[in-house]
């Protein structure tokens, strides 16, 4: 309290307001007036000593207004999302990055540099247009990098994502390029519902996933942009990391441990009002049927304050299998559903709810089936590796869908389906993830061999880097393990996760260590070798 009986706080008010509108006196006096004035001065001298004279052109007006327009916008913007000014001693009490902030970091300063270069052009300085207005740009470049180790104090790693997505000067955006080419039916999508998606605000976007651009399919459901969870191997390629990263946006995620920093990424979009796109089944379909929800990403949305919103995807297999690693121009159909909210729901109800609201969008008729035109079909062997009748491995010609020991053989039919060769009307068509469905199933009785190129990742659990190669030699998966050539041995009890990457790629992972073979031959089936060490891993466990 003072003399007066005030409390403190309150006599401190009037002092703290007229502090504040000080600086915003000072500041606008510098860069408003003085500084626009100096370089005034500055374009005038240069074209005194030139020589030039004056030539005023009308439409450098238009430049003018642009950057006028530009400045209003972003300190609109700023005010409202940032509930700040623009005044660096005065910093926003919000980080802004909507609309003016998502074009450029900084773009009053550049509204302000592509003014002064309209007013060189409307007032006929070419020292202003052509010198002046071009130099100035570096000088407000170096003094927002310094002024942006303060927005790093202030917001962390949040204006980190910010600066990695959004550069000084306006990018070319690669994610409107892409959507605008699929808004051109790069490939024919119909989308039913979208009005469902949110106009605003933070949300998850989950769908079935089936095809390599399932994506940009998706990308044709809401003009807004969709940050996809992206398997990590794409980013240990530089230009791979800057493409997906840096302009898409995408997030990477170690698909063979938990990945802490994947979900830091996750709610970082979330908490800035982005959405976000979630495969649930974690990988491709490898025969067009959609495969429930992983547990782990139940559990996640399960925690996350957020709506999910469901979409259902079909037809995209036919746009391109995952064994044939080809893609083709087919119509595909893309469903939104309502809105849900799992949130505080268990995960095992958390992923029925999921399974159900994916099951109801999706045209199951459809969504398996693949006609063969255009496909190499000698890839088939990844997932038709062995006769569905007799099972027999030996003599089996994936290409032609025949068998040499039992005599059976199936051809493609006109609506995606394959029918028996051996009286066709008395065995009804059948999807490829039916036919496939016994050889999934067979369990193998011997170690399986193939020539593969290995590699093993430096560190699990450091920065994403390019994987040390192994070189080429035999990959043997049996009951004991996974051997590669005469010195890595894997034994079966210490692997804790297997997966596969693309078609021809296994990955096989420890508490420690993570490595990746390749299979050489296109008709060698990953997915065969990821099957037999998930059965032997079981019988193991028992």
């Amino acid at each position: 309290m003072d003399a007066a009986g005030r409390p403190l706080a309150a006599r401190a008010r009037p002092s703290r307001r007229i502090y504040r509108a000080a600086i915003v006196v000072a500041y606008t006096a510098v860069f408003w007036i003085a500084l626009p004035t100096a370089l005034w001065a500055i374009a005038s001298t240069i074209d005194a000593s030139l020589g030039w004279s004056r030539t005023p052109w009308g439409p450098g007006w238009l430049v003018v207004g642009l950057g006028a327009a530009l400045a209003l916008w972003s300190m609109a913007d700023l005010l409202r999302f940032g509930r700040g000014l623009p005044i660096s001693a005065l910093p926003p009490g919000r980080l802004c990055v909507q609309g003016a902030y998502g074009l450029a970091r900084h773009p009053i300063y550049l509204a302000f540099n592509v003014a002064a270069f309209g007013v060189g052009l409307a007032l006929g300085s070419r020292a202003l247009a052509w010198i002046v207005a071009p130099a100035f740009a570096p000088c407000w470049m170096l003094y927002a990098a310094v002024e942006e180790r303060g927005l790093l104090r202030r917001f962390g790693a949040h204006y980190r994502d910010y600066r990695l997505a959004v550069g000084m000067l306006p990018r070319l955006d690669l994610y409107r390029v892409v959507q605008l080419a699929m808004w051109l039916r790069l490939i024919p999508t119909r989308v039913v519902g979208r009005e469902h998606l949110p106009r605003r605000g933070g949300a998850i976007v989950v769908a079935n996933h089936a095809c390599y651009i399932d994506g940009l399919m998706l990308g044709r459901a809401t003009a807004r942009r969709i940050n996809y969870l992206v398997t990590a191997e794409v980013f240990r390629r530089p230009l791979l990391r800057w493409l997906f990263f840096r302009r898409l946006h995408a997030i990477p995620v170690r698909r063979y441990r938990v990945d802490p920093l994947a979900c830091r990424l996750l709610l970082r979009r979330l908490e800035r009002g982005e959405l976000v796109g979630i495969f649930v089944e974690g990988e491709r379909a490898p025969l067009g049927e959609r495969q429930p929800a992983l547990h782990e990403v139940a559990a996640l949305l399960a925690r996350l304050p957020y709506p999910v919103v469901p979409v259902g995807i079909s037809g995209a297999y036919e746009v391109g299998p995952r064994w044939s690693d080809t893609l083709r121009r087919r119509p595909v159909d893309v469903r939104v559903g309502e809105r849900m909210w799992l949130c505080g729901e268990q995960p095992q109800h958390a992923a029925a709810a999921l399974d159900a609201a994916l099951d109801a969008l999706i045209d199951h008729q459809r969504a398996p089936r693949v006609h063969l035109e255009g496909l190499p079909r000698a890839r088939l062997a990844r997932v038709l590796w062995r006769c569905p009748r007799c099972l027999d491995d030996a003599r089996w010609r994936a290409a032609d869908v025949a068998c040499d020991a039992c005599g059976a053989g199936w051809a493609p039919s006109g609506d995606g389906r394959f029918v028996a060769r051996s009286a066709p009307r008395q065995h009804a068509p059948v999807t490829l993830a039916e036919l496939a469905q016994p050889v999934w199933q067979a369990a193998e009785t011997q170690p399986l061999r193939c020539r593969a190129r290995g590699a093993r990742e430096v560190s699990m659990y450091g920065p994403l880097r390019p994987l040390c190669e192994l070189g080429e030699s035999e990959l043997v998966v049996g009951r004991d393990g996974v051997r590669f050539g005469g010195a890595l041995v894997v034994p079966i009890a210490q692997i804790r996760s297997v997966s596969t990457e693309r078609a021809d790629t296994l990955q096989v992972a420890t508490c420690e260590q993570m490595w990746q073979f390749r299979l050489r031959d296109e008709s060698s089936s990953a997915f065969r070798l990821h099957r037999a060490i998930e059965r032997w891993r079981e019988e193991a466990a028992r």
